[in-house]
């Protein structure tokens, strides 16, 4: 793994760095002040705005960027592995929480989190270029999130859902501030690595050869 050139992409990492944290700030606003919750969820869970729907893009923008530089992957094993890795990560991470009244489920939901940062290695096997470029990314995009998430809870913000858990958790500030960061460290960030690295190969794969 050649690590020595440096990849094209740190001024596109800023800019969707940038584009992720206006789009954190809105939603926490727009919780804050209470928008349409059909756009604005305030309680754990998707909403339709939100910064998880950046990283295909950003992605795909990653990967087509880090191409033209000259760093083309085979498109099979750099798009299916990630993608796998994070569907995979996703669905048990899904079924501890709509489990969570067998409080075996509660601690293989904290294995869960803990075994991500391991999953997401995967990425860095079949892409180390894009694996540091969304590493990267997926660390700016979270920070923000973490810090919101600590605001939320030392300071009662109940209208968000910056500092709620899910049905079935303690609810417990310490608790809720360490199954939070928990969340972002090890399923937030390696989702973000797993699924922008296969839209990464998914984006390469568009750049033609010159």
């Amino acid at each position: 793994m050649d690590f020595s050139k440096k990849p094209p992409t740190k001024g596109l990492i800023v800019i969707a760095a940038v584009i992720t944290l206006v789009v954190t700030m809105i939603r926490f606003a727009g919780e804050w002040k209470g928008w349409d919750p059909r756009l604005f969820n305030p309680e754990p869970g998707a909403s339709a705005f939100g910064i998880t729907w950046l990283v295909p893009i950003f992605g795909v923008m990653f990967g087509r960027r880090l191409a033209k530089g000259g760093a083309k992957p085979p498109f099979v094993k750099s798009f299916f592995v990630p993608m796998f890795a994070a569907l995979g990560l996703m669905f048990a991470m899904l079924f501890c929480l709509q489990n969570l009244k067998d409080e075996s489920l509660l601690e293989k939901l904290q294995y869960v989190y803990y075994a991500g940062p391991l999953v997401a290695l995967l990425g860095l096997l079949v892409w180390p270029r894009a694996f540091v470029t969304c590493l990267i990314y997926g660390v700016l995009a979270r920070v923000p999130v973490l810090v919101l998430q600590y605001l939320a809870i030392q300071n009662g913000w109940s209208q968000t859902h910056y500092g709620k858990v899910p049905p079935g958790l303690p609810t417990g500030a310490d608790d809720r501030l360490w199954m939070l960061t928990l969340a972002q460290g090890g399923f937030w960030i390696p989702f973000t690595v797993l699924l922008g690295g296969g839209m990464a190969a998914l984006g390469a794969a568009t750049v033609r050869k010159a």
